[in-house]
């Protein structure tokens, strides 16, 4: 069979199939009948399946709590600098040897510098120096990480 015996029989069902009886004459009979019919049992309501329900609750619930678990000890481990601590040129000019925690080294210096200035123009923002602090606490993180990776 070739392709376009293929396509010549997939036309030929696209034409319309008529039913072998007819439906309508028993369903309008049932209608017009006061009472239903007896061979047809009345519908039993349909509880709603309650255990996939709870279980998809209780994996919500344990979910968050992993979660809030997780930035709970993520927060506790990120060492924790003074508002106002400014940083030596050392820090600044930072550079790790390893290329992996360079690029991220290069990011966060860009955006410290970036804060810096943000602070100059309003430098009563908390959340800008809040920003600041993450940033530095960053910094920190990734020169622990190149002492470990030696």
């Amino acid at each position: 069979m070739n392709e376009f015996e293929w396509l010549r029989q997939m036309r030929e069902l696209n034409q319309p199939v008529a039913p072998r009886n007819d439906l309508w004459a028993r369903i309008d009979a049932a209608l017009d009948e006061n009472d239903a019919p007896a061979d047809i049992a009345a519908p039993t309501p349909v509880r709603p399946a309650r255990r996939p329900r709870l279980w998809a609750m209780a994996a919500g619930l344990a979910a968050v709590a992993v979660l809030a678990g997780g930035v709970a000890w993520h927060m506790r481990t990120l060492p924790q600098m003074a508002p106002g601590a400014p940083l030596t040129a050392q820090v600044q000019n930072w550079k790790p040897s390893d290329p992996r925690l360079a690029s991220a080294a290069i990011e966060l210096g860009a955006a410290r510098m970036e804060l810096q200035q943000a602070i100059e123009q309003a430098p009563d923002s908390p959340a800008l120096q809040r920003l600041l602090q993450r940033t530095d606490a960053q910094q920190a993180r990734l020169r622990e990480l190149e002492k470990q990776a030696g």
